[in-house]
């Protein structure tokens, strides 16, 4: 009986402070705080009352507790007590409270007996086993990125984020350092086709390097080794030269297909720059300058020789066949062709110029198994772009 107490007295120290909380904040949020704390602390005390016996004991008495039979004993009880007074006032309280007195000492004897006998059988058989652990905090130690279930998110961080990575860092801030060396000597154009030169040339070797540990490591692991992972099989299976006839006849019905796809979006567009705006702005096609015929050389290396197999590299190289592992060939070829559409100037020119030549070259280079078709068709547009600005 007095273990019911000592609960009922800890169920209202529980209400006391529930009171006391929806006084000093909001009532239902109280409230309802105290009572996911109460459903937490039971779910705890049910997950592990194996492993300790006085929250085994304290959920048997909750699960075995019946208030009519303790109703019904304590009328007994009463009426007993009664009994007792009406035949023996004086003696019958006397001898009750000492029964009463005995009874409650060998109850706690024996319960403090009892508990330290199953405490030590327990201490025993469980040795130096730690407290057990919450759930979450289990799962957050356990958690890794680089596991199974996390395959598909390592593989669109890879997707999203080397190539936004490579754009920003490699082919924009690294060549403002070449841009200012360059200034000393040559005009600012100049310098900066020459900057954007060296800046692609470095950004080779870490495209390679993570194309290297992306084909090595099928699992996609982020990991300290992604920069230190170089395979020269990648590069030879990159830039393989396709000698068959069939590759080569590929080639220029793509080329073809490029120019008059191309050729059309820039009339259509054109025609709603006109009737939207009456005018076309030169933001519309990608701003080529050139002073002379040194301009024009550095011009042509840098957009149309190191920009296109950079830019290839990227997107017909690594996204390409990191995509059509998980997604097949035309969801891998439209994934590449729409992330180099966006590399691009926002304009619905140069977008969907972007996005038809990304799916031209995506599919030659899936069907040839070569990157230099599709460099050599990005080649071609960017140079017959900056020649037709230079003399026109």
């Amino acid at each position: 009986m007095n273990r019911y107490v000592l609960y009922f007295a800890s169920f209202v120290a529980y209400l006391f402070v529930l009171v006391i909380l929806t006084i000093l904040v909001k009532p239902f949020l109280g409230l309802l705080l105290w009572l996911l704390a109460g459903l937490v602390t039971y779910e705890l005390a049910n997950r592990y009352r194996k492993d300790f016996p006085w929250i085994e004991q304290v959920l048997n008495d909750i699960e075995n507790f019946d208030i009519e039979s303790i109703r019904t004993r304590n009328l007994n009880s009463t009426e007993d007590d009664d009994n007792e007074i009406k035949k023996s006032p004086t003696d019958a309280v006397v001898q009750k409270a000492k029964e009463s007195v005995n009874n409650y000492s060998k109850k706690i004897d024996e319960g403090v007996s009892d508990y330290t006998e199953r405490f030590d059988k327990w201490q025993s058989e469980k040795g130096n086993m730690r407290l057990p652990d919450f759930a979450i905090g289990e799962k957050i130690r356990n958690f890794s990125f680089n596991s199974e279930g996390l395959y598909k998110f390592r593989l669109w961080s890879f997707l999203i984020f080397v190539p936004l990575i490579i754009w920003i860092v490699m082919w924009d801030i690294i060549s403002w350092p070449f841009l200012i060396w360059f200034s000393w000597w040559f005009s600012y154009n100049d310098a900066y086709h020459l900057g954007s030169i060296c800046s692609l040339i470095l950004s080779y070797f870490l495209i390679i390097r993570i194309y290297s540990h992306c084909t090595n490591n099928r699992n996609l692991p982020i990991n300290s080794e992604m920069m230190g992972d170089f395979d020269n099989h990648v590069v030879i299976h990159l830039f393989r030269l396709p000698t068959d006839y069939n590759s080569i006849k590929l080639t220029v019905k793509a080329l073809l297909l490029d120019f008059i796809g191309g050729y059309l979006l820039i009339i259509f567009t054109s025609l709603y720059a006109i009737m939207a705006f009456d005018k076309i702005t030169r933001a519309s096609f990608d701003e080529f300058v050139a002073e002379g015929y040194f301009s024009l050389v550095v011009s042509m290396l840098s957009i149309a020789v190191f920009v296109p197999i950079m830019e290839e590299l990227m997107f017909r190289g690594f996204v390409l066949d990191l995509a059509s592992e998980v997604y097949g060939r035309w969801p891998a070829i439209i994934i590449s062709a729409s992330l180099f559409a966006l590399i691009h100037p926002l304009y619905p020119l140069t977008l969907l110029n972007a996005f038809w030549a990304g799916l031209i070259y995506g599919y030659l280079r899936i069907r040839t198994n070569s990157l230099w078709p599709s460099i050599m068709l990005h080649s071609f547009w960017n140079a017959h772009i900056i020649l037709l600005q230079f003399y026109l």
